[in-house]
């Protein structure tokens, strides 16, 4: 959790400098936060459903073209 808000700092940080769009930073921020909940509701579960459920939308959020998902899907 504290490397996701880390990266959103650096974000920021690059956002003032390179003009990257704000609106951009907070969608990345966003999926970060979706994606590590999903993480975590995947973990406490014993359910095969929930975990193939899970799997799904992060499998649609990929298909968004998102670069953050498969940044973290590589590390997890």
């Amino acid at each position: 959790m504290t490397t996701i808000l880390f990266t959103m700092l650096k974000e920021i940080f690059l956002s003032l400098i390179a003009k990257v769009a704000f609106k951009a930073v907070g969608e990345r921020f966003a999926t970060r936060l979706v994606v590590y909940g999903l993480d975590k509701l995947k973990d406490y579960s014993e359910n095969n459903v929930v975990d193939e459920t899970v799997d799904d939308v992060i499998n649609q959020l990929k298909g968004k073209r998102l670069k953050v998902i498969d940044e973290l899907v590589s590390k997890g």
